[in-house]
């Protein structure tokens, strides 16, 4: 080769050999590339430990009381004779009220391993409130809704008269019960009046009554009988008649005590009743009412504005440890209606990505007939209807938290989708107010033949949710993470969620 042309057939080779080096280099980074494309996961997982305000997007969650009513408590013993043959009695004016106010005589701790009897009568002179009468525990939560650890009658009252109930409430929040008073479903404001009386008089009829619980009834499981007659010339027809409450299996074992006997006020926001109990003989003993018996009371002589007013949610960050750890979580007073939320801004997600949360979670208090659901949900619809026409007009997928009266609070999967989809299970963990625990959630949208799955945990227990074919709508989009209360009417619960990690978009 020509010396002169060396240098230049070598640099060209240089040139060439530099190119096929980067283009070789380029498409080994491009298959790289693609690779990790595949392999990455397709949605990432958010932590908030609320160690201060995150800064989430709050909807209705705060919203200013108009008016506080006044709360007034006025019982206790009484000069009176409206209920008892002679003079003294226990009554007066009970308002119900998220904060307990109870009037009882101390009693030695009973447990539903002992027998109980009392008797007496009572007299309504308004209506109005509710209340409860019998054996209850001093140490009551507010916001529950009704006396936990009780056992007896429960009264509510309206203006025609009232309803009345047989009851027996555990430490657990656990119910059973009958109706004295006949209590049906009913559709119409017609059939309400029909098959929802209010036959116990507030005009000062006086009822006799007799209450025994047998622990040794009904196999061991326990049993409470319960008798009532008035004074009228043309009785109800309820009374003579023997109504029973036979204790659901387990029961007895949920640590229920009752260091009281006396009168308690019906634990959520309402009016006041009067009403009054005499000749009073509690566990064979008559009780000598013709003087002040000097019974232990708590809020019974009380006039203050109401903490607690239906429907005024006031929920989100919160300086508190109610969930423990250190101070900072989510959550507050939830009623079940209006429509409000506190949520993270993610996505937008949907039913073809795998969805996850998990935390802590406590629930504080909560009274019959409350609820609401944590989890990812569309922000954009924003009217509500009833529970079912709201959540099938919505995109929600997470937890619900609500149940019936018998059970308190469930802590179940649920689905939600704007074109009909929907997911849920009846039964699953049943909370303990008042007891924090870890808890999981996970959709994995190819499980069960690729219908989807969901999954959740609480504590110990567990419950899965397969999606039925359909269910899976492609347009259900997510675009928030958080608390989201939906449903009419309705009452309270304070609940709290604290170091949550969730599902808020793709990397």
């Amino acid at each position: 080769m020509n010396d002169k042309l060396r240098p230049a057939v070598t640099t060209s080779l240089r040139s060439t050999m530099t190119l096929f080096i980067l283009a070789l280099l380029a498409a080994l980074a491009v298959c790289a590339g693609i690779g990790h494309a595949q392999d990455r996961p397709r949605t990432a997982l958010k932590t908030e430990r609320f160690d201060r305000d995150p800064g989430w997007e709050g909807y209705n969650n705060h919203i200013p009381p108009q008016a506080a009513p006044t709360v007034t408590q006025d019982f206790g013993y009484s000069r009176t004779h409206y209920a008892g043959k002679e003079v003294g009695e226990i009554g007066g004016r009970v308002t119900r009220a998220s904060e307990p106010a109870w009037y009882g005589a101390r009693i030695p701790p009973k447990t539903l391993d002992d027998k109980l009897s009392a008797s007496g009568t009572f007299a309504l002179t308004e209506g109005g409130g509710g209340i409860c009468f019998g054996w209850f525990n001093g140490q009551q939560p507010s916001g529950m809704g009704r006396p936990v650890n009780s056992l007896g009658m429960m009264l509510s009252a309206a203006k025609r008269g009232g309803r009345l109930a047989i009851h027996l409430i555990t430490a657990q929040n656990q119910v059973c019960a009958t109706f004295v008073t006949r209590y049906e479903r009913y559709h119409t404001s017609e059939e309400k009046a029909l098959k929802r009386p209010t036959p116990i008089k507030n005009d000062g009829t006086r009822y006799q009554w007799k209450l025994d619980y047998d622990p040794s009834a009904k196999a061991g499981q326990g049993q409470i009988q319960f008798t009532i007659n008035s004074a009228n010339g043309k009785p109800e027809e309820f009374e003579g008649k023997v109504f029973t409450v036979d204790l659901p299996a387990g029961f007895k074992k949920q640590g229920t005590t009752f260091d009281h006997f006396g009168l308690i006020n019906v634990t959520r926001p309402g009016g006041p009743l009067k009403i009054y109990f005499g000749d009073l003989v509690l566990d064979g003993q008559p009780q000598d009412l013709s003087r002040d018996p000097n019974w232990d009371g708590s809020g019974n002589h009380a006039t203050y504005q109401a903490k607690e007013i239906g429907g005024v949610h006031d929920f989100g960050f919160s300086a508190t440890s109610h969930a423990g750890g250190a101070p900072g979580e989510a959550g507050g007073l939830i009623w079940r209606s209006p429509y409000a939320y506190y949520a993270d801004r993610v996505g937008p997600l949907s039913l073809d990505d795998r969805l996850e949360a998990r935390g802590r979670f406590v629930l504080v208090s909560g009274a019959p007939d409350s609820g609401f659901h944590c989890g990812w949900f569309n922000s954009q619809v924003k009217q509500v209807d009833d529970m079912d026409a709201a959540l099938k007009g919505r995109n929600f997928i997470g937890l619900s938290i609500g149940g019936p009266t018998r059970i308190g609070h469930y802590f179940l999967p649920e689905l939600a989708t704007a074109h009909g989809g929907r997911g849920r299970v009846k039964e699953g963990p049943i909370l303990k107010p008042g007891q924090t625990y870890e808890w999981t959630l996970a959709y994995d949208p190819a499980a069960n033949a690729g219908r989807g799955r969901m999954r959740v945990t609480l504590g110990g227990e567990s419950v899965t949710l397969d999606l039925e074919a359909g269910a899976k709508s492609k347009d259900a989009l997510f675009d928030r993470f958080g608390i989201y209360c939906v449903g009419p009417g309705g009452a309270q619960v304070h609940a709290y969620f604290d170091d949550l990690q969730y599902t808020a978009g793709k990397p």
